[in-house]
C-alpha cells in the first residue's frame, strides 16, 4: 500500500480528457511514469524495499519475481528496481489502467489483469479510482481506510473483476521457481495463500503486506504467519507494513 493523496481533480481530468481521446493514451502514460512519478525512476520501492531484496540474493544475480497487487511499474513498487538490474517476472493487479501502464513501461514482464484470489472467478471489488492503491475486495478492509485515510464507503464504487488464483497464474505462465513473491492485496493476503500448494512451486523469498487493524486483520495475520511456517518460512526481516519471509531452504 501506498500513502500516498494525489491530486484526484488533475488526475481526473486528464484521465477523463484521455477516456474520450483514447489516441492519447500513450501520451498519459508517458507522463504518468516519466514526469508526474519522474523522482520514482531512481526509487521505486517506499521503505527501501529493493534493496533488502537484492541483499538476499548475489551481486549480478538476475531472477524472476510475481507481484501480486502491483498497483504501478515504478511508484512504490518492490519490484522495480529488480527489473532495471535485469530481472523479470510476473505482474497482477485488478486496476486495468495498473496493467496500461506496466504494458507501456515494462514490457519484458508478464502482465495481468485481474484479481487474486482463493478461486477462478468473478468478484466484486471496492474501487476508490483508476488508479487507486487504496482498491480492494475486502469489506473489512474499508475499515482500515475509513479509520486512517478518512475515505468513506460512499468515496467508493462497487466493480466487478475477473479473479484467478496464484496457483493457476504460476501454471500458465510456468513459474513453477520463484525468486521473489510480493504479495500486497489490501487485506485480502490470507485468502490467496490459504489454498495455495506451496509443495508444487519453489519460493524463495515472500514480502507480505501485514496491516493489524482490528480484531479481524490481526486473527488473518496470525493464520498467515501459521501457514507461512508450516511451509518452511521464517520471518526474516520487518519494514513499515512489510514483513518478508525466507524460505528455509534458500
Amino acid at each position: 500500500m501506498t500513502t500516498d493523496n494525489p491530486n484526484k481533480r488533475n488526475k481526473s481530468k486528464f484521465l477523463n480528457f484521455v477516456k474520450k481521446n483514447p489516441r492519447f493514451k500513450k501520451i498519459y502514460y508517458f507522463y504518468n511514469i516519466y514526469i508526474r512519478n519522474f523522482k520514482f525512476l531512481f526509487n521505486g520501492s517506499q521503505f527501501g524495499e529493493g534493496k533488502i531484496i537484492a541483499n538476499y540474493f548475489s551481486d549480478g544475480y538476475k531472477g524472476n519475481f510475481v507481484d501480486l497487487g502491483c498497483f504501478h511499474p515504478t511508484r512504490h513498487n518492490n519490484t522495480f528496481d529488480l527489473y532495471k538490474n535485469g530481472w523479470r517476472g510476473i505482474n497482477v493487479d485488478m486496476n486495468p489502467l495498473t496493467i496500461d501502464l506496466f504494458n507501456f513501461c515494462r514490457t519484458g514482464d508478464i502482465n495481468i489483469n485481474c484479481a487474486v484470489s482463493d478461486k477462478d472467478s468473478i468478484k466484486t471489488y471496492y474501487s476508490s479510482g483508476d488508479l487507486s492503491p487504496l482498491n480492494t475486495l475486502e469489506k473489512n478492509h474499508l475499515l482500515f481506510l475509513n479509520k486512517n485515510f478518512n475515505i468513506n464507503n460512499r468515496d467508493f464504487k462497487n466493480k466487478k473483476t475477473k479473479t484467478k488464483t496464484l496457483a493457476s497464474i504460476l501454471k500458465k505462465n510456468k513459474f513453477y521457481k520463484v525468486d521473489f513473491l510480493n504479495i500486497d492485496l489490501e487485506g485480502h493476503e490470507l485468502k490467496v495463500i490459504k489454498k495455495f500448494n506451496f509443495a508444487l512451486f519453489n519460493i524463495k523469498i515472500i514480502c507480505i503486506e501485514v496491516l493489524n487493524h482490528n480484531v479481524k486483520s490481526t486473527k488473518n495475520d496470525k493464520e498467515i504467519q501459521k501457514i507461512l511456517k508450516k511451509n518452511n518460512f521464517t520471518l526474516s526481516k520487518k519494514i513499515g507494513v512489510n514483513y518478508f519471509y525466507k524460505n528455509k531452504n534458500f
